[in-house]
């Protein structure tokens, strides 16, 4: 990470990126006044972003929220390694003063000022190939369908659908699996998240060590598995079956009211360490229908080649939103940063959405050391995973 000087970034660094250019990515924006300060020093800087454009204030007296942050994770919010819900479920905000909720809000726009990445707008976007021709965002594919035609739409979408490719007897054999490990699963062991319905009942949504089960341990191995990865970019690694959560298990609950059961619209590289793990690639095998009545994945088309926000998604209907209903048995692979969403199933009448989850990667190294961005997450002593608004002042 470059050794960045708080106060040099702010004085020249920054008013050249929005001389250059940068300032029109924030066109539209409105945020409450954002003070920064770094623990050690004296200065601060505040941002200020109305209908005049985004100006960079020296102090921090005036701001609607500061926040006092490390200058390692200063920089790495720069650099595109950190993220605003990584600093904050990791308890790593110094002091503040204001509603941070506030921060959540202003996290697109600090990459796009920090990073140049523009911020996507739902309402404008649409999806083409490279050739510029319309894509239909609902398209599915078979186990036969043309690779690079499978490999355009995924790097225009950010995600695909791949139609009947595990058996019914294969998903008989995966859905005894998945049934033993919940069995199996126990709050606070470290390995799966929980959370709690409306009656207080805690319920597991996810087990961390699916590769250590028989049934699931040679998943990578799998001839069509390794062929769907060969529409990815050269180089890309896989955890492997023996990796704490090399490959893990989703289970969905209705009327969950605690914990990250229904994941609001998100990035996976939404911990941080963006700028060294991505592209990730999501493969989610399906071991029951999932339908918007069980749970099924939402998608905001082409969203990974943009920023955009946590703060108030999960309150806000997208007219784009593609809902991906999928078969027992079919496959579902999306880019990590792709925007998505797994809403609550509707219907009270089980089986739910249930998913085997694995993951394609650059070899890269967690910027500070640790195993995995997303283990932020972990260390509740019942295993609750708090929801991210539950993380901050409203």
């Amino acid at each position: 990470m470059a050794e960045l000087d708080f106060v040099d970034y702010h004085r020249q660094t920054l008013p050249a990126l929005l001389a250059e250019g940068r300032e029109k990515l924030l066109e539209q924006q409105r945020l409450p006044t954002l003070g920064i300060t770094i623990s050690g020093q004296d200065d601060s800087f505040s941002y200020r972003l109305d209908e005049s454009g985004i100006k960079i204030i020296e102090g921090s007296g005036l701001a609607d929220l500061r926040v006092e942050l490390s200058l390692g994770d200063w920089r790495g919010l720069v650099a595109d390694l950190e993220s605003v819900p990584g600093i904050l479920y990791g308890g790593r905000i110094v002091s503040h003063s204001g509603n941070l909720m506030n921060l959540i809000r202003w996290e697109p726009a600090l990459r796009a000022l920090y990073t140049g990445r523009p911020i996507y707008d739902p309402a404008r976007f649409k999806l083409f190939d490279k050739a510029g021709q319309a894509l239909d965002p609902i398209t599915s594919f078979g186990t036969d369908s043309d690779p690079g035609q499978m490999r355009e739409f995924l790097d225009a979408a950010g995600y695909l659908l791949v139609k009947n490719v595990f058996s019914h007897s294969e998903i008989a054999d995966f859905r005894s699996a998945a049934l033993e490990l919940s069995e199996a699963a126990t709050e606070g062991d470290q390995l799966s998240w929980w959370g709690k319905n409306e009656d207080g009942k805690s319920v597991l949504c996810r087990c961390l060590n699916a590769g250590g089960h028989a049934a699931f341990a040679q998943l990578y191995d799998d001839k069509r598995l390794k062929r769907l990865a060969d529409i990815l970019p050269p180089g890309m690694l896989h955890p492997g079956s023996g990796d704490k959560d090399g490959i893990t298990v989703v289970y969905k609950n209705p009327d969950v009211t605690e914990g990250l059961s229904d994941l609001p619209w998100h990035r996976d590289c939404g911990m941080g360490g963006h700028a060294n793990m991505c592209p990730t690639y999501i493969v989610s095998i399906y071991l029951y229908d999932a339908s918007p009545e069980q749970g099924c994945l939402q998608f905001l088309p082409g969203s990974h080649h943009y920023t955009f926000g946590f703060a108030d998604a999960d309150k806000t209907q997208f007219p784009n939103a593609v809902t991906v209903p999928a078969e027992a048995g079919d496959i579902t692979l999306h880019i990590g940063d792709v925007m998505h969403a797994a809403p609550s199933p509707k219907s009270h009448t089980a089986p739910y959405r249930q998913s085997i989850l694995l993951a394609f990667h650059p070899d890269f190294t967690h910027h500070r050391g640790e195993r995995h961005y997303n283990d932020v997450l972990l260390g509740a002593e019942d295993g609750q995973v708090s929801h991210l608004r539950d993380m901050v002042d409203n």
